[in-house]
């Protein structure tokens, strides 16, 4: 019996370590990109990919047209069958579901989608239905709008003693909120605003977590941009 037992303990220390070391390897790449893009710029601006001015003509890469400022479903937002690579979690340990809002003409807000990413458990993962990452996009009638919005939401996170920290984003607005109960990445562009919110330490260490929500914004962004015309 004390021999299975030490087997079993091997083997969940062998699983924490691949997992801290795949999220490190995520983390290094990260480290990686900003020094060799920063390289090049005179002025040390960390180097986040410019995206275009509202009006701008549409890039390669714009979503597929669609009938809504948000896109529908969650997964075309951010993946949950590869948000795990981005996390360094197990292949097949993350779900999403959605929650549509309703309008809010009183600010502007014209659509709301929430996406939660819970953990499906399993070795190496957080126990089932922990909240691991949640995003919530909201689609306002201008961009006076959006940008109005998040101004209020910036003044409660300083009545409650969080810091805003801006982060370069090119275009868009970046802010990063320190929170104990979740940091959060709050972006604007144009007429969208997107918040991406991490459970501390599930998995991404707190202290590490705004280069890590940087990178899934800016995966994310080019998705929730709105189609010319909507």
């Amino acid at each position: 019996m004390q021999r299975a037992g030490e087997s079993a303990a091997l083997a969940g220390g062998v699983r924490g370590r691949v997992r801290r070391a795949a999220l490190a390897a995520t983390l290094a790449g990260l480290a990686l990109f900003a020094a060799a893009c920063s390289s090049g710029s005179a002025s040390g601006t960390p180097p986040i990919p410019t995206f275009p001015g509202p009006g701008a003509a549409p890039v390669t890469s714009a979503p597929p047209p669609r009938n809504s400022i948000l896109p529908t479903e969650c997964d075309q937002v951010l993946a949950s069958d590869q948000l795990p690579n981005y996390l360094g979690l197990p292949l097949g340990s993350v779900r999403v579901t959605a929650l549509r809002d309703v309008p809010a003409p009183q600010v502007g807000r014209l659509e709301r989608v929430t996406c939660n990413y819970t953990s499906l458990g399993g070795p190496g993962a957080p126990p089932p239905n922990t909240l691991i990452l949640k995003v919530l996009t909201s689609g306002y009638t201008d961009p006076a709008a959006a940008s109005a919005q998040s101004r209020v939401n910036r003044d409660a996170n300083a009545s409650s003693g969080v810091p805003a920290q801006p982060v370069p984003f090119g275009a868009a607005e970046a802010i990063f909120y320190p929170d104990p109960e979740g940091p959060v990445l709050v972006v604007v562009y144009g007429r969208v605003t997107a918040s991406f919110t991490l459970t501390p330490d599930r998995p991404v260490p707190f202290d590490q977590a705004q280069p890590v929500l940087v990178d899934l914004a800016l995966r994310a962004l080019p998705v929730l941009v709105p189609p010319t015309g909507s």
